[in-house]
C-alpha cells in the first residue's frame, strides 16, 4: 500500500470561520459559545485564547474568570455548514472517496490519481493551496498510508503545515511523537501512561501483549498496534451509510392510551430531529419498532424519495409508522425511533451568500437554538405533552 490516505485538519474551524465572518476578530482572543446560558462551555477557541489557557470544552463562566473582559461569539451553524461542504467539494475534485467527519476534518484517499494529478503529495499540497484561497481556511495537512498516521502527521504539526510519512516509515515517524497525540489515548489513558512514565508513543509500541491487556485490559493490543502505525480502516465515502441516530424511551408503566403513545413518539421526534440537524444532516429513512407487554416486538419502516430534517416533516412520516405498526389491543413498554439513510442537508459552498431561509426554516432554527440553549425539553408540542411517565434509554 502506498502513502496515498490524507487528512485535513483545520485547527480551530468554528473561531476560524467566525474570523472570517468578522473581520474585527482576527488575531483578537475571543471564543465561541452561548453567552447567555447557564452552564454554557467553551465550543471553540481563538489561537490567542488557547495561548492564554482556554481549553475547547472548559466552562464559559471559568474562561471568562480567567480572562476578564473574553469575548463571546454565538456559534454561526450554518456558516460552519457551508465551509464544511466547501472543503468537501474542492477535495471531491481530486479523490473519489472523501469522509467528511464535518467541523474542518476530512480523510480522502488519492490512490490511483497520479495519472490525473502527479504525485500524491503534490495533489495534497494543491488541496492546502486551494482551500487556504478559496475558503480563506488554512488546513493543517497529513499524507500517509493509512488514517491513523496522517492524523497524528497533522496534530504534529498544528496550527499549520504539511506532513508527509512514507510508507514503512510509520513506526519511526510515531516513536517520538507525544503519546497524547495517538488518537483514541484520552484523559484516563493519559493518567496510566503518566503513572507507567510513557511519554513518547514509541515507548507503547514496545509494550508486550500481555502486558498490554493487564494494562489496558481487552483494548491495549489494539491501542499498542495504534502506536506501531497499524490501522486497517479504510476511507469510507462519508460514513453516512452506516450511521442511524437513534432514541429509545420506556414508559413506566405499560400504556394503552394511544393519545400518550404519540405523546411519546413526538419527544421522540423532536430529540432525534435536534440531533439530526445539529450534524447538518437530512434522513431518508424513519423506522419505529414498538414493544408491548407481552414481549411482541412490531417495526414499521418508511422511507421517502427526498431526505428529511425538519420536524414538521419527521413527525408526519413518524405518524404513518405508528399507523403501519398496526394496533394491537394490548398494552405498549416501549418505543424505538431510527433515522438511517443520512445525507448531508447543505450542498452550499459560498460561506458569505447563504440561500436565504423560508418561514417554516426560520422559525424551526428558532427552535432548535432555544432547545440547544436551555435544554431538549423545555420546548416542545402541546401535543407531546402526554399523562404518561416515561424514561429515554
Amino acid at each position: 500500500m502506498e502513502a496515498s490516505v490524507v487528512h485535513i485538519n483545520v485547527v480551530g474551524f468554528m473561531a476560524a470561520v467566525e474570523a472570517l465572518r468578522d473581520s474585527a476578530l482576527r488575531g483578537e482572543v475571543f471564543v465561541v459559545g452561548f453567552p447567555g446560558a447557564s452552564r454554557a462551555l467553551v465550543l471553540d477557541a481563538s489561537p490567542k485564547a488557547i495561548k492564554e489557557g482556554i481549553r475547547i470544552g472548559m466552562g464559559l463562566d471559568a474562561a471568562r474568570t480567567r480572562l476578564r473582559g473574553l469575548s463571546v461569539v454565538p456559534p454561526s451553524f450554518e456558516a460552519y455548514r457551508g465551509a464544511n461542504a466547501l472543503l468537501a467539494a474542492i477535495c471531491a475534485r481530486y479523490a473519489p472517496l472523501v469522509e467528511n467527519d464535518s467541523g474542518g476534518h476530512l480523510y480522502l484517499d488519492l490512490g490511483g490519481t497520479r495519472r490525473l494529478f502527479g504525485e500524491y503529495i503534490d495533489s495534497a499540497a494543491r488541496i492546502k493551496n486551494e482551500i487556504r484561497a478559496a475558503a480563506g481556511l488554512e488546513p493543517t495537512v497529513g499524507l500517509a498510508r493509512n488514517k491513523l498516521v496522517a492524523k497524528v502527521g497533522t496534530r504534529s504539526l498544528r496550527p499549520d503545515g504539511l506532513a508527509l510519512v512514507r510508507e514503512g516509515d510509520e513506526a519511526a515517524f510515531l516513536a517520538p511523537q507525544d503519546i497524547e497525540l495517538l488518537p483514541g489515548v484520552g484523559l484516563k489513558i493519559q493518567r496510566i501512561l503518566r503513572a507507567l512514565g510513557m511519554r513518547e508513543i514509541g515507548q507503547l509500541a514496545e509494550v508486550g501483549e500481555d502486558e498490554c491487556r493487564a494494562i489496558f485490559g481487552s483494548g491495549g493490543p489494539a491501542l499498542r498496534d495504534a502506536a506501531r502505525g497499524l490501522d486497517a480502516r479504510a476511507v469510507a465515502d462519508g460514513r453516512l451509510k452506516e450511521r442511524v441516530i437513534a432514541r429509545e424511551l420506556r414508559f413506566e408503566s405499560d400504556v394503552l392510551d394511544v393519545f400518550e403513545i404519540r405523546a411519546a413518539l413526538l419527544r421522540l421526534v423532536e430529540e432525534a430531529g435536534l440531533e439530526l440537524r445539529t450534524s447538518a444532516l437530512a434522513a431518508g429513512r424513519l423506522s419505529l419498532r414498538v414493544t408491548y407487554t407481552d414481549g411482541y416486538e412490531a417495526q414499521a419502516s418508511r422511507s421517502t424519495t427526498r431526505p428529511l430534517s425538519g420536524e414538521a416533516e419527521l413527525v408526519k412520516v413518524a405518524d404513518a409508522a405508528l399507523a403501519l405498526s398496526g394496533e394491537r389491543r394490548v398494552r405498549v413498554r416501549a418505543l424505538r425511533l431510527f433515522l438511517s439513510k443520512l445525507s448531508p442537508t447543505s450542498s452550499q459552498i459560498d460561506l458569505f451568500a447563504p440561500p436565504e431561509p423560508t418561514r417554516a426554516e426560520r422559525f424551526q432554527r428558532a427552535v432548535d437554538a432555544t432547545r440547544l440553549r436551555f435544554g431538549a425539553d423545555k420546548l416542545g408540542r402541546c401535543a407531546a405533552l402526554g399523562k404518561a411517565a416515561y424514561s429515554r434509554v
